[in-house]
């Protein structure tokens, strides 16, 4: 797999950067887009690219980026603004009722962002731990499966909203402390017609944590089938096609 086409200041720098031998003080700056952080297609492209380099990587990557403490110090700051954006989050958007043209648009989607079926055994060994006994093994095997579960193919064609329900799983897959969020955010699948999560929550994570994953999933879903319903009835599709970017200077800290 190879990088995708950047959509913005930040992931043009980012993408230009990681292409080339790493500088010992590489400029990677987080930018404050003007756009709410969840329809911010730089900043969702970024911080997705900065999970993939940690599970499957790109071929056109240069080697030494892997391990880079600038990069690591960039990504942290991309999920400090993420995590907040997804804790401020309240179920306030009704998910849009679709024709069957856009359920099947909906379901191009689902095949990006929505991991398998593979998920329920894991879960299962979560829902037989004692909280925080195996939960380093089991959370190491969760996070791998999570995120290797899911199809990078077609990237470029997913808003930034796609992208979001892909990076809220990935943060919470990637921490230990948010176990319980991912558990949420992985059951709250089950509600919106993916595979049946719901009945494997363990009743030893934190309420609040559960509650984060499962609020992130819904509203970030609901507001997915509102973007799917508002394009098609404006005659376009929910897709996207590749972001040009300016053969100019990029202007890496705006």
């Amino acid at each position: 797999m190879r990088l995708p086409a950047p959509r913005g200041h930040m992931s043009s720098a980012l993408v230009a950067a990681l292409r080339e031998p790493p500088l010992p003080r590489p400029a990677l700056l987080v930018s404050t887009g003007a756009r709410e952080i969840f329809l911010d297609d730089d900043l969702q492209l970024s911080l997705w690219i900065c999970y993939e380099l940690r599970t499957r990587g790109f071929d056109d990557v240069a080697a030494g980026w892997e391990d880079h403490p600038a990069l690591a110090q960039f990504h942290a700051a991309l999920e400090t603004r993420w995590e907040e954006a997804l804790r401020s989050l309240t179920e306030t958007t009704q998910p849009a009722v679709l024709d069957d043209g856009g359920v099947a648009e909906l379901r191009r989607h689902h095949a990006f962002w929505q991991p398998r079926r593979e998920m329920r055994s894991v879960l299962r060994d979560i829902h037989g731990d004692a909280y925080g006994i195996r939960s380093e093994r089991t959370h190491s095997v969760l996070f791998t499966v999570t995120l290797r579960d899911l199809d990078p193919v077609g990237v470029d064609e997913m808003p930034a909203l796609t992208l979001a329900l892909v990076n809220a799983l990935s943060l919470f897959g990637l921490h230990q402390r948010l176990v319980g969020a991912l558990v949420g955010f992985l059951s709250a699948v089950d509600t919106i017609g993916g595979d049946p999560f719901a009945q494997l929550l363990p009743v030893q994570c934190p309420p609040d944590d559960v509650r984060l994953g499962f609020t992130a999933c819904h509203e970030l879903h609901a507001r997915l089938t509102q973007h799917v319903h508002a394009c098609l009835r404006a005659g376009r599709t929910s897709l996207r096609g590749r972001w040009l970017v300016s053969q100019g200077r990029v202007n890496v800290g705006c």
